[in-house]
């Protein structure tokens, strides 16, 4: 497998294309969630990329302190791709994501909007819930924050 994490300027036009079409295909058609998915947000996150061969299997973008979250980075978009889902790819994707921000945002603590329904599965990663559940785009979501040790 190989990963990248690119600046939105330094994403290759096959890559920025990849990651569009697979949150277009899970956050939009398998989830059926008809929402616009660019936000916004992509120019100014980091977006890691792990590919299989030729096929990108899994995504995160992140943000540096106070480009979402007052004080803390954030991740978010948090994708597997159907094909890959119960072979631990998702746990890789999010560790190389705390990685990646404990290495470039060593004081700040790391935000993540998750759906209500992968609590547990977060919880495990070291995240705790930190706020109630609510609605995004029809779909229940909770805050959760993953304290760094300083």
């Amino acid at each position: 497998m190989k990963k990248f994490i690119s600046s939105f300027d330094e994403l290759t036009n096959v890559q920025l294309y990849d990651l569009l079409k697979l949150r277009q295909d899970v956050f939009i058609i398998e989830q059926n969630c008809i929402y616009p998915d660019i936000d916004g947000y992509d120019k100014n996150a980091s977006h890691l990329l792990i590919y299989e061969h030729d096929e990108l299997v899994a995504y995160s973008r992140i943000f540096a302190p106070d480009a979402k979250y007052n004080e803390e980075t954030s991740i978010g978009r948090i994708i597997v791709s159907q094909n890959k889902r119960g072979e631990s790819l998702g746990k890789t994707l999010i560790e190389k994501s705390i990685n990646y921000c404990i290495t470039n945002y060593p004081k700040s603590d790391i935000r993540i909007e998750a759906q209500a329904k992968l609590k547990n599965y977060y919880s495990d990663l070291g995240f705790i819930g930190d706020s109630d559940v609510y609605l995004v785009d029809g779909i229940e979501h909770l805050q959760m924050i993953y304290k760094v040790k300083n």
